[in-house]
């Protein structure tokens, strides 16, 4: 019986301390760029080859993320 009322008890401390720390994250804003990167012998060998090792192109994503935090512990 003691470890039943443990688990239950346990199992609602856990629920409430998760609650109370919940954190919120919304992306503001989001971008790609893109940029051509080939040089010629890289552009040679994806002509030639079946191998290609090389696109011939770069992009890099940019995310600004914004964290909030509600503490729900103050009511």
């Amino acid at each position: 019986m003691k470890k039943v009322l443990f688990s239950i008890v346990f199992i609602a401390s856990t629920a409430f301390i998760a609650n109370a720390q919940e954190t919120k994250t919304t992306v503001v804003k989001e971008d790609k760029t893109t940029k051509k990167t080939s040089s010629l012998p890289q552009k040679v060998h994806n002509t030639f080859s079946k191998d290609k090792h090389y696109n011939g192109k770069k992009t890099k994503h940019t995310k600004v993320v914004e964290k909030t935090t509600t503490d729900n512990t103050a009511k």
